[in-house]
């Protein structure tokens, strides 16, 4: 059964640029329903002929010519399908672009990521979601990008058990805020998240108390697991130690470090901010062993990815019988939540963090339970002795 349909030229008047131009597209109709086909030329509307569909006025001979070809192509394409017995879609209309460079996804992911001036820890995260995506499908076209794609990979990303809900979050953020930019592109209609929900889980409330920091410390492992998780383990102290992220930890340099002071001086990736932490013995002693024969301008810790540390972390919990999910964020919540329940003030906490608002710091004390015990046991009304 054939289809009715009509392929156009057109002018979108609804997407005026800063400098009054307007995109040109194809507008394909088909059985009342309609897809844009941005044909990357822009034009003042003055100069077009809605009409006729070209533009008008001297010097847009090329660009007429570019247009009609463009119409003539694709109307050419259906005509030859229908004549052999198939329907004109938007299928078939999608699988007649994907020939073309522009509806290549993935060409546009990488564009888009190119054009932003990223942080390293969030170019990692963008690059981590684009190996989940070609795991997914290794070709992904603009045209595929609808719910049913997301809900897709949503599914896979839950089947594969790749991450916890943090790292689901993360992965649909970004790739909304792709689809977003590739929108103002024009290079997507709509974003398939105006009908896909996706929610901010509840910030990390896992910490460890002293007793299970000292278990993970004092563990002994066999000459296998040695070779295997005693970076990771190390790594991990230095965030209860110091209460730093990740990709600070992954970031820090011999030189970085004033041993005879007892400082540590970095910027933090996620803030930018410049801090100067004091470091204990506990945490110099932990250090020395990693900057042996190492240059000021070398790095202190060997190269783990996040998802490879978080992994071991796992693995050292069991072999420590700590029942409790850890995580490299566990150790900068279990730094906070410690000195909360050591009587330091807030606002100490607070500048030792190098959180910029001091609501962030109030988590520390709101999850730890013997903080709130301690508060609640002196607590009554009436006989205070």
């Amino acid at each position: 059964m054939k289809n009715a349909y009509s392929i156009k030229v057109a002018l979108r008047t609804d997407k005026i640029l800063q400098s009054g131009e307007c995109p040109l597209i194809l507008r394909v109709i088909i059985n009342s329903k309609q897809k844009k086909i941005d044909l990357k030329e822009r034009i003042n509307p003055k100069f077009w002929d809605s009409k006729n569909s070209k533009a008008i006025g001297k010097g847009f001979g090329l660009l007429n010519n570019k247009l009609d070809k463009a119409k003539s192509d694709l109307v050419t394409y259906c005509s030859l399908k229908e004549s052999g017995g198939i329907p004109v879609t938007f299928d078939l209309i999608d699988s007649y672009l994907k020939g073309k460079d522009d509806n290549d996804f993935f060409e546009v992911y990488d564009d888009i990521i190119a054009s932003k001036r990223l942080k390293e820890d969030t170019k990692y995260k963008y690059s981590l979601l684009r190996d989940r995506l070609k795991e997914f499908k290794k070709q992904i076209f603009v045209s595929d990008l609808n719910y049913n794609f997301i809900t897709k990979f949503d599914a896979f990303l839950r089947t594969k058990n790749m991450m916890g809900d943090g790292g689901l979050f993360n992965h649909h953020k970004c790739l909304k805020a792709v689809i977003n930019e590739a929108i103002k592109l024009d290079k997507i209609e709509k974003s398939p998240y105006v009908l896909f929900k996706f929610k901010a889980v509840k910030q990390c409330e896992v910490f460890l108390e002293e007793f299970e920091v000292l278990k993970i410390k004092d563990l002994k492992f066999t000459a296998d697991e040695k070779k295997k998780y005693s970076a990771s383990r190390d790594m991990f102290l230095f965030f209860c130690y110091t209460g730093l992220r990740y990709s600070d930890c992954n970031n820090i340099k011999v030189g970085d470090v004033d041993f005879k002071n007892g400082f540590l001086k970095i910027e933090m990736i996620k803030t930018g901010s410049e801090i100067t932490l004091p470091i204990n013995s506990q945490t110099k002693g932990l250090l020395c062993r990693y900057i042996v024969n190492k240059k000021s301008d070398e790095k202190i810790f060997p190269e783990i990815t996040n998802q490879v540390l978080n992994r071991n972390l796992k693995k050292i919990a069991e072999i420590a019988e700590i029942p409790k999910r850890i995580t490299c964020h566990v150790g900068r919540h279990t730094f906070g939540s410690n000195l909360a329940f050591s009587k330091v003030s807030i606002p100490v906490i607070s500048k030792l963090l190098g959180h910029k608002s001091i609501a962030n710091t109030m988590i520390y004390t709101n999850s730890n339970l013997n903080i709130l015990q301690s508060a609640m046991k002196e607590f009554n009304y009436g006989n205070k002795s």
